[in-house]
């Protein structure tokens, strides 16, 4: 349940570089999720290229967030966003047929997490929201612990050396959230409202959270005003990408895709199709984040093991931006690894 939380997480450093009216390179944590042009850690970037993987453990976790942390939720996209999808990037994700994509084997997202597999998924959008198991109703205490950083693309894909190092630095560190499963008709989703609200303010500030105009299983938008930052932050998550696996009573597997799009604001606190917004070239990327949880009955406990990976966009308006998505070659250039676990506080 961590997809939104792995996009979201994913912003904490851009934001103060965006706001501040130049770009650096700076750690991030990959659930999923994921800046994407390079740049060696001494160069300064111009205003409208924002560095490779410039995330904390804390930036990636967002993009779990709402995905339940496998569900990603993303809100109506503004025309604004929507202008910059159409003539900015375009989707790196093979597109895969609903058809095509139920007939795939189950075992493949664990095959993806185990065996650290840096092609795109294979999946498609399999349904309209991840339903979990009926075990997951209710409220639980999250630790997340951040076990391994790679750089399959090298170290100045991923943002230089600075930037690795720093995300090295996150290993063995600990983010402690609550989060909410409700039970709708006969399934189990994530209360990603909730969910969202819970590991902002665990990552970024009490205060982090302005707003969320909208939470849908496909499209979450959350203002944040991490603290720190200069100025607000609109988060956009729209899901490309969605599988889920039961492969026992107590083994469930899950999977999305989400395009994150980050947008820095003026402190009007208006939504972007407002002129007042300043106007900033967003930061994209897509954030691919697997989820494999066991639940102990004896122990009524949920213990997880996540893989976030981030692939770069190209650009047809950025030239560096194109080649660095030409370098990495289809393979992403950060991908963590986490273990999660799950402690029921109250039950549904």
């Amino acid at each position: 349940m961590r997809i939104l939380a792995v996009a979201l997480l994913h912003h904490v450093r851009i934001a103060t570089c965006l706001t501040n009216g130049s770009i650096r390179h700076q750690p991030l944590r990959g659930g999923g999720h994921v800046a994407r042009y390079m740049a060696s850690d001494h160069r300064r970037h111009d205003e409208s290229l924002p560095p490779p993987s410039t995330y904390t453990r804390r930036n990636v976790l967002i993009p779990a967030i709402a995905f339940g942390f496998a569900a990603a939720d993303t809100a109506m996209v503004s025309h604004s966003v929507h202008a910059a999808i159409a003539s900015d990037s375009v989707p790196s994700m093979i597109p895969t047929s609903q058809a095509e994509s139920l007939s795939l084997e189950p075992g493949l997202l664990e095959a993806r997490v185990t065996e650290n597999v840096l092609s795109p998924p294979t999946y498609g959008m399999e349904g309209t929201d991840i339903l979990y198991p009926a075990w997951f109703a209710g409220v639980w205490q999250v630790k997340s612990l951040t076990k391994r950083v790679e750089a399959p693309c090298g170290v100045a894909l991923f943002g230089g050396n600075n930037t690795y190092q720093s995300a090295k630095e996150e290993i063995g560190s600990l983010l402690s959230y609550e989060s909410r499963f409700l039970k709708f008709d006969d399934s189990v989703i994530a209360d990603r409202e909730y969910n969202v609200k819970s590991i902002a303010k665990a990552a970024l500030g009490e205060n982090s959270v302005v707003d969320i105009p909208m939470a849908s299983p496909n499209r979450l938008t959350c203002i944040l005003a991490p603290k720190g930052a200069p100025s607000l932050l609109q988060v956009d998550l729209i899901t490309l990408n969605r599988r889920q696996e039961t492969l026992s009573p107590n083994r469930f597997d899950c999977s999305e895709v989400v395009r994150e799009i980050v947008s820095p604001l003026d402190n009007s606190n208006k939504p972007r199709n407002n002129p007042a917004i300043t106007a900033t070239s967003p930061i994209l990327k897509e954030i691919e984040t697997t989820s494999m949880y066991t639940y102990n009955e004896a122990k009524d406990e949920i213990t997880c093991t996540q893989r976030s990976a981030v692939f770069l966009l190209p650009s047809q308006q950025n030239p560096l931006a194109m080649k660095m998505w030409e370098a990495s070659r289809g393979r992403p250039v950060d991908v963590r690894f986490y273990d999660v676990s799950y402690a029921r506080r109250t039950s549904l």
